[in-house]
């Protein structure tokens, strides 16, 4: 596969590095990665060091998680995209630093993410899945196209709790939906 390297107006999309390993632990610290994501929260460096090398090397497979960080033009690490498989097929995921949302740079990142990574894996539609709490990410959800299908209880990071799951493209009769 190729590296990938997504550019928007103002965001770049690539592969971690290891020289990403303080960025992403400082990422991972913020207020809504801890309520949305916990586990997600590297609260050590050595801890993000640990998980970077593994995402890295999850780029060589095709079994995922596919995660990439999101980058201002200037090399800023502001955040991820990501596609996580599920039983029913592929999630994806996103977060962008607390002092970064509200400029439109989920969605943006988003947007430019999906073809490239539906092509990737060959898909024709993926499931977003959110905290039912989490306003922001279904107005990014409904922003970039999602079609909400379910609300109510549900498994969300190992805890029963209220969720949203949408769908973005074409279903899958493999699957029945």
């Amino acid at each position: 596969m190729d590296k990938m390297l997504i550019k928007t107006d103002r965001l770049m999309i690539t592969e971690f590095d290891e020289t990403m390993a303080e960025s992403l632990h400082l990422n991972s610290l913020d207020d809504d990665n801890r309520r949305y994501v916990p586990d997600e929260v590297f609260e050590t460096m050595d801890q993000a060091r640990e998980t970077m090398g593994w995402l890295i090397s999850c780029y060589r497979g095709d079994e995922g998680p596919f995660v990439y960080p999101v980058l201002l033009h200037d090399g800023k690490n502001i955040g991820y995209v990501q596609a996580v498989r599920i039983e029913e097929g592929w999630e994806i995921g996103y977060h962008v630093s607390k002092v970064y949302t509200g400029n439109g740079y989920a969605t943006e990142a988003l947007t430019a993410f999906l073809p490239v990574i539906m092509q990737r894996l060959g898909i024709s539609f993926v499931f977003g899945i959110c905290n039912a709490d989490n306003i922001a990410s279904q107005r990014v959800l409904d922003k970039c196209g999602f079609v909400l299908e379910y609300s109510g209880p549900g498994d969300y990071q190992g805890v029963e709790l209220p969720i949203r799951r949408y769908r973005y493209g074409r279903s899958s009769s493999a699957h029945g939906m």
